[in-house]
């Protein structure tokens, strides 16, 4: 938690027309676009090594 909190007082000090407030408002949305992402790059990356367990017969998707 330390780490939102000093990332969150460095954007407020870098925008000070900005309330203190927004700082934490941009760190939620770039944590959530960053656990999106490797959720996403987990997925496909599982997928993948799923599919490649497959004999050729059972895919579907070829």
């Amino acid at each position: 938690m330390f780490a939102v909190h000093q990332v969150a007082w460095l954007l407020a000090q870098a925008q000070n027309d900005i309330p203190d407030e927004m700082g934490y408002v941009w760190v939620a949305y770039g944590l959530v676009v960053v656990l999106i992402s490797a959720y996403a790059v987990f997925t496909i990356r599982r997928g993948r090594a799923v599919g490649k367990q497959l004999p050729p017969e059972e895919r579907r998707w070829s």
